[in-house]
């Protein structure tokens, strides 16, 4: 299983990202198919490169949740 962040464009509220977690592939393409706005989910193979990017979106200014 890898770790996922989910990059969630909303029409209303803008694009912002959503830490998952580890989770299988199965479950993450499940993320994507939404109803309203688009989901786009980035997949990591480890949790050192998983937080990096949690770090550097934070620094950039990104809202993360």
């Amino acid at each position: 299983m890898k770790y996922y962040i989910k990059e969630r464009d909303h029409p209303q509220l803008g694009t912002y990202f959503v830490a998952c977690g580890k989770m299988s592939k199965k479950d993450a393409k499940r993320e994507e198919n939404q109803l309203y706005g688009y989901n786009t989910m980035h997949a990591y193979d480890t949790e050192e490169a998983y937080n990096a990017r949690l770090v550097e979106l934070k620094a950039s200014g990104e809202r993360c949740q």
